[in-house]
């Protein structure tokens, strides 16, 4: 998961040039509408982080991509829940971190960016989190035509009936039975 050279995955600087992304989507306006106006208040105020992909010792720094994460919980089905200990049975909903908002300037787009934040995210949560707060899963929101991007990195639909007609079905991605067997304690 190594960015190249030039580019960083940080978090997000007051002087960073956000208004350069270009997304090549007109659905995707929301998102670029998010990181200029809002990424960074709910960031200050710690409602979610947002983490861009930016030039590496440039002031101020283009953003080539960016990932934001908040607290979140999912409700899974009977036959989507932990099987690894029976207790997990009277719960309803599971601790989760949500990928609330994940894009990738058009020039980047399908080389391995949107995956490698993916990646990160889910070694954020291993590595930070995990092992101080139960926390199971990685969720998202997923736009329609971004159901098999969130596929390919191992996250499943959510077994609901909306799910099937939802514009941003729910997604979900089982961190603790997607790490090597030597990094579970």
């Amino acid at each position: 998961m190594n960015f190249p050279k030039e580019l960083e995955l940080r978090l997000i600087h007051a002087n960073d040039q956000l208004g350069k992304l270009s997304l090549g989507n007109a659905s995707y306006t929301p998102l670029k509408i998010f990181l200029k106006k809002v990424a960074l208040d709910f960031h200050q105020y710690d409602i979610a982080k947002t983490y861009v992909l930016a030039e590496i010792d440039a002031q101020p720094a283009r953003v080539w991509g960016y990932v934001t994460l908040m607290s979140s919980e999912i409700v899974l089905n009977e036959n989507q829940r932990p099987r690894e200990i029976s207790a997990s049975a009277r719960y309803e909903a599971f601790p989760a971190i949500k990928i609330a908002r994940l894009a990738v300037d058009k020039t980047l787009q399908g080389k391995g960016y949107g995956r490698m934040m993916v990646q990160w995210c889910a070694t954020l949560v291993r590595r930070m989190i995990m092992p101080h707060i139960g926390c199971r899963f990685l969720v998202v929101d997923a736009k329609r035509d971004s159901v098999d991007f969130y596929e390919q990195q191992g996250f499943e639909l959510l077994n609901i009936e909306s799910n099937v007609t939802d514009e941003n079905p729910l997604m979900f991605f089982d961190i603790y039975k997607n790490q090597p067997n030597e990094a579970r304690s």
